[in-house]
């Protein structure tokens, strides 16, 4: 076979290689919507396997029936959850959009005089036009929580789908593992094993410690903000404990919302406001955070923070809080790499 014939045998494989992975790329980018729902799925099977596991390994019960009752206490913990908070938030939520003028032009003010401060000390137009431009910002954000709101209730389509979804891959899960480490050579199963057992480790720890740090985080700040005489305490709550799943970072835009409601007459003082996320913050990592989230927290914090950055940029906010989980995992499968022969001394 002359040189000619190999080279053009290469091109056809390339050519071959780049059309598969471009059709693959087309085709997992017209079910985007699909790929969501079953990532959604699959972390919330995650967090319900353990419990599965128990109930058959601790009271003998057979597989169906633990999953239909580990599937059931899933939906009894979700109505119950609903129906707690949901008509508290509504309220609050509702308060704060009928009162946001109020606080708005009390914010105003506050930025007026800061206008004059800064025209006083002559500091840079540039600062001066963009503290002056926080309202329209205001503005922009408010009508971003609308919108995001109605893409909320549209979701409700989609949140019976992944119930679905969820009760057939917690029946599955099992099988399907198993069948993805059949299809391995055998020689390289060991191998496939200890991937998954890192995959484990950092997605499933991670989800479950991340809920219960965050619940946590969640139900300490409405506690706090109730007692100094904080309005909207349960829907600051909700908020911070969402974003608290965004280590380092999302604490801070939590905190944001409450510091502009702070400048209220009718609320505390930001000073006092940024003292009680300051020392939840402080209860976070010296306690919650190691214990629910030791094994996996053991990346120094350069590379957390790289992470959520990088993850940020590629997938926003879902891109942000799974950061930290798929650094867990490179990490883990750098080091089994690591231990390859060719890492070994000769």
């Amino acid at each position: 076979m002359s040189a000619d014939d190999n080279l053009w045998r290469y091109t056809l494989r390339l050519i071959t290689l780049l059309l598969v992975l471009s059709g693959a790329v087309l085709l997992a980018y017209s079910i985007t919507w699909l790929i969501g729902l079953l990532l959604i799925s699959t972390l919330i099977v995650y967090i319900l396997y353990p419990l599965l596991t128990y109930l058959k390994t601790k009271f003998k019960i057979k597989h169906g029936f633990a999953t239909v009752l580990v599937f059931l206490t899933f939906i009894l913990f979700c109505v119950f959850i609903v129906s707690l908070l949901i008509p508290v938030i509504y309220f609050e939520a509702t308060s704060l959009i009928e009162s946001f003028p109020q606080h708005l032009a009390r914010f105003q003010d506050y930025m007026s005089w800061l206008s004059q401060q800064i025209i006083l000390f002559e500091m840079e137009d540039e600062l001066r036009t963009y503290l002056m431009g926080i309202t329209d910002n205001l503005y922009q954000g408010l009508e971003y929580v609308a919108e995001a709101s109605f893409q909320l209730i549209i979701g409700a389509v989609d949140f019976f789908l992944i119930l679905f979804l969820v009760f057939y891959l917690l029946y599955d899960f099992h099988l399907i593992r198993e069948q993805l480490i059949a299809v391995i050579p055998v020689k390289n199963r060991p191998l496939i094993k200890e991937l998954i057992g890192i995959v484990d480790t950092n997605l499933g720890i991670f989800i479950r410690g991340s809920l219960i740090r965050c619940l946590a985080v969640g139900v300490l700040t409405s506690i706090v903000l109730l007692i100094i005489g904080m309005p909207y305490a349960v829907l600051l709550g909700l908020i911070a404990a969402v974003f608290n799943f965004i280590l380092y970072i999302g604490p801070y835009i939590a905190a944001v919302p409450a510091l502009l409601l702070s400048f209220s007459p009718l609320t505390p003082s930001p000073l006092l406001i940024l003292l009680v996320y300051v020392g939840i913050q402080i209860v976070d990592g010296m306690f919650l955070s190691p214990v629910v989230l030791g094994k996996i927290i053991k990346l120094r914090p350069i590379t957390i923070i790289v992470a959520i950055l990088a993850g940020g940029s590629l997938a926003g906010i879902l891109g942000m809080i799974f950061a930290v989980p798929v650094a867990g995992m490179l990490k883990g499968a750098l080091e089994i790499i690591k231990r390859g022969p060719a890492y070994q001394d000769n």
